[in-house]
């Protein structure tokens, strides 16, 4: 398994809310295997983006990819230049 994940600072996060969601099947055609969208609890501007993949292969495409500039690019001019770091699973635990 291999994972995007993306920080950035949001303004406005209804609109980057909807954004992402009308977004989800250009990422599954991607090969996205799911997502999660996280808020910092002291800090919800803050928006932290966990997308799983398949491979590092398809994580590095996507970051590297049009579709997420032009998701951000959509998303408005109040989300800050996102942070986009490619993982991938090291160990798994049951808890």
């Amino acid at each position: 398994m291999a994972f995007v994940l993306i920080e950035h600072r949001v303004g406005d996060f209804g609109k980057f809310k909807k954004v992402y969601l009308d977004d989800a099947g250009r990422r599954e055609r991607l090969g996205s295997k799911g997502a999660v969208v996280y808020r910092v609890a002291d800090d919800p501007g803050n928006v932290i983006v966990l997308i799983e993949w398949e491979t590092v292969e398809q994580a590095r495409d996507f970051a590297g990819s049009l579709e997420l500039e032009e998701a951000v690019e959509w998303a408005g001019s109040d989300i800050t230049t996102p942070r986009v770091t490619v993982l991938e699973t090291a160990l798994e635990s049951p808890r």
